[in-house]
């Protein structure tokens, strides 16, 4: 038997072989990298969807039924006078939040924490936390007030 060696064919199968072999690591790159895109993808969606929340006035709050209400949500309103009660034993604060538009909607607020300076009657707060649409009242986990006077006397000092 004589064995005769084709070298063309050879050199086709060698050059197919890298093809094929490249055709299969190329692939498996273009998979990998369409995994890491969805997994970075689903990661920053659900970050998004974690962390953000709904900013809505005191109004809204109490007249928008569609208002989902297991996701937070963020208010701004105006403390009502003579509604702010402080148990500092437990950290509780408890107070009424009136809507700056229409002063009738208010809602009870209720906070876990620590009382901020700026924290007074009739200042604007801002809230984050749910609401509790049977008892009327909105669970507080972030509590921001705002104090005009300190922004007041900055502008003054700037305009001299």
């Amino acid at each position: 038997m004589v064995y005769v060696r084709d070298w063309n064919q050879e050199k086709n199968n060698i050059h197919g072989g890298i093809q094929i072999s490249m055709k299969k690591s190329s692939r498996k790159t273009v998979l990998a990298l369409m995994f890491i895109l969805a997994g970075v993808g689903f990661l920053i969606m659900k970050s998004i969807s974690d962390t953000g929340v709904y900013y809505q006035t005191v109004a809204e709050v109490l007249t928008d039924a569609s208002l989902p209400r297991q996701r937070g949500v963020r208010i701004s309103g105006n403390v009502v006078d003579g509604t702010i009660s402080y148990d500092q034993q437990n950290l509780l604060l408890t107070f009424a939040v009136r809507d700056m538009v229409d002063e009738n909607k208010t809602m009870l607020v209720r906070y876990n924490g620590v009382k901020p300076d700026a924290f007074k009657e009739d200042v604007e707060v801002i809230l984050e936390g749910r609401y509790e649409e049977s008892a009327n009242t909105f669970h507080a986990e972030t509590l921001l007030a705002k104090c005009p006077s300190k922004y007041e006397s900055e502008m003054e000092e700037e305009k001299e």
